[in-house]
């Protein structure tokens, strides 16, 4: 898994259009501003063949499982942590380089959600 995990996922962008040297933790109510050398967990899942990133974090929101009321039975999901690296990339939106912009520069497994595991549609609240 994890060299499936690494071909898909390093190098690829995680800041944003409007400032590609810096990613974001999705669960701050104000700004938390993550920059090159930080760690970053990410939340991700496999869809349509491609793992995907459901939400960052940082360092003070980490967690050590995969979130119970983010998993999905039949979906197989993982959490990761990375160092952010000023690699270069395309913006998503305006396909411009930039290339200093963040990318995942290295890949640990923290948990894997496989597909027999995780909240049917029956289970939510």
């Amino acid at each position: 898994m994890v060299n499936l995990l690494q071909r898909e996922l390093i190098g690829q962008f995680v800041g944003s259009d409007f400032d590609p040297c810096s990613a974001t933790c999705s669960f701050h109510d104000g700004t938390c501003t993550l920059e090159a050398g930080d760690t970053l967990q990410i939340e991700i899942e496999r869809m349509c063949g491609e793992w995907v990133p459901l939400f960052h974090r940082c360092a003070d929101h980490a967690v050590e499982a995969f979130p119970e009321e983010h998993s999905v039975h039949g979906v197989d999901q993982a959490l990761i942590d990375t160092t952010l690296a000023p690699t270069g990339a395309h913006l998503p939106e305006t396909n411009e380089y930039a290339p200093d912009a963040l990318t995942i520069a290295d890949i640990e497994v923290v948990d894997h959600s496989p597909p027999t595991e995780g909240r049917r549609p029956t289970d939510q609240d």
